[in-house]
């Protein structure tokens, strides 16, 4: 199995964690410079596996491509199922996938938030003003709710390391580090959470290139957008 991927990004991240946790064999990692806009994208062989040019993509030995990060995720742990990253239970598998559903729902309403709010996606802000308010409430609304989902074990869903954590850790890893958006104040238990899972040595982020990140920095101040209350 062949993975192409970036070394930074939400969505490549959430790859790169899982993998450095589950250690799966077999898997050729193909690691690529992110696009810049100076050069050509996406590459030819890039291009002939994806429509969208856009990474992560895996490419099976019986020929299978896979072109979704979650999708992604669940495919390594059809095809390599130990160690067991979706839970261990059938309750832990449901709030793994529930957790991972409101974790993406935020990263969804976070790209909306930071595509048309920060000046790295060069909007107009004052035309996307509802676009800007409705991804920000949305994404600290969802930050919310997995605060009052998880409770105080080591993981997300349990004692075991789940494929929450991985989708979680890059989901607030990208909004504290590229954009200085901080979780809310009120949000002690996933706070808790965010400091432990940091520590790990899968959790190593690849270095943002840093005229973009000075760029995207301080995203609330960029947008006017306060901390809830």
């Amino acid at each position: 199995m062949k993975l192409y991927n970036f070394a930074f990004g939400p969505y490549p991240q959430r790859v790169n964690i899982y993998l450095a946790e589950k250690t799966p064999a077999g898997i050729e990692r193909i690691i690529l410079d992110a696009p810049t806009g100076k050069g050509k994208w996406p590459p030819d062989e890039i291009a002939a596996l994806s429509l969208t040019g856009s990474l992560p993509i895996i490419v099976d030995g019986d020929g299978t491509v896979v072109t979704q990060s979650l999708a992604i995720l669940e495919y390594i742990e059809d095809t390599r199922p130990e160690p067991n990253m979706r839970g261990h239970t059938a309750a832990t598998r449901a709030r793994t996938r529930q957790l991972v559903a409101v974790f993406d729902e935020a990263m969804d309403a976070f790209a909306l938030w930071g595509r048309y709010g920060s000046d790295l996606g060069g909007h107009d802000k004052d035309t996307h003003r509802e676009v800007i308010k409705i991804g920000s409430e949305r994404y600290f609304q969802k930050i919310q709710l997995a605060e009052k989902m998880i409770g105080d074990t080591e993981f997300l869903t349990g004692e075991t390391v789940t494929i929450a954590d991985c989708v979680a850790m890059a989901m607030l890893q990208y909004s504290l580090t590229f954009f200085d958006v901080p979780i809310p104040p009120d949000c002690v238990r996933l706070q808790r959470w965010y400091d432990r899972f940091a520590k790990r040595p899968s959790a190593a982020a690849g270095a943002f290139p840093l005229e973009q990140r000075s760029i995207a920095r301080h995203l609330m101040r960029q947008t006017n957008v306060a901390l809830p209350k």
